[in-house]
């Protein structure tokens, strides 16, 4: 399950103990005031807050994987958060986007004020709604990780099928008369994430990203693939004056929502 964008990893009580230290290390140095190194560690031994399955932005040995892990406050405008290198028995348990979005859906209040509306609107489209970001944080803790202002960001399992273009039209339309901004990520064979606007746009080649990088993908191969991997890289080669590559600085943006 390391190998999940966006799954919610719980870590063992000791594992924390020993990550600790290297958590409070890969803070930001705006960031390592006493105050929020305080703040991060009661965070993470006390509140017990999940780690999010992010794309490894470090070296990892067989078997491992990279958490990021964000707390419910900020230095400013910017989220407080850090990551570590686990390795897969230092994980108790995981969950999906999806069983969130189950536990999210029961909470009253919602954790995200637009949530009853786009569960609704799936509902009506036949679509597998996960829950990610922030509001998924705040769903599983409690935590005041969202704000009035804050995005709903939102995944759909692809493979499950639905009505996307009449999803993100309705979507959209109610995103702009409530005033907050609504990101979804379609994903597909349960590794492949594309923008469900860059999707519904009719592009030909896609963004692609998954847990080791962010290229580009054909539509027609995303379309098709169904429990085969898709080699992402090679399904744009040939096209003359293309560089099917993006650039290092797009690859470690957004290794977790907000």
């Amino acid at each position: 399950m390391l190998n999940r964008r966006h799954f919610l990893a719980y870590l063992h009580p000791d594992a924390r103990q020993v990550l600790a230290p290297t958590l409070v290390e890969g803070l930001p140095h705006t960031m390592r005031d006493h105050t929020t190194e305080a703040a991060v560690l009661h965070g993470f031994l006390t509140d017990r807050i999940p780690g999010i399955v992010c794309r490894p932005t470090r070296p990892c040995t067989d078997g491992q994987g990279q958490l990021g892990f964000s707390f419910p406050l900020r230095i400013g405008e910017e989220r407080v958060r850090s990551s570590v290198l686990v390795e897969p028995e230092q994980v108790a348990s995981f969950l999906s986007p999806y069983e969130v979005m189950e536990r999210a859906a029961l909470r009253f209040p919602p954790p995200h004020a637009a949530l009853r509306v786009a569960l609704s609107l799936a509902r009506r489209f036949e679509i597998r709604l996960g829950l990610i970001g922030s509001a998924a944080l705040a769903a599983m803790t409690g935590l005041p990780y969202v704000r009035p202002q804050s995005d709903l960001d939102l995944l759909i399992d692809a493979d499950h099928g639905g009505d996307f273009q009449a999803f993100h039209a309705s979507l959209a339309a109610i995103s702009r008369e409530i005033g907050v901004k609504v990101d979804v990520e379609l994903e597909f064979n349960r590794s492949i994430g594309v923008k469900l606007s860059e999707y519904i746009s009719g592009r030909e080649v896609l963004l692609a990203k998954t847990i080791n990088d962010v290229e580009l993908i054909d539509r027609i191969e995303l379309q098709s693939c169904s429990s085969d991997e898709v080699n992402i890289s090679a399904s744009v080669a040939g096209r003359s004056g293309e560089n099917c590559k993006v650039p290092a600085t797009e690859t470690i943006e957004n290794q977790w929502s907000e």
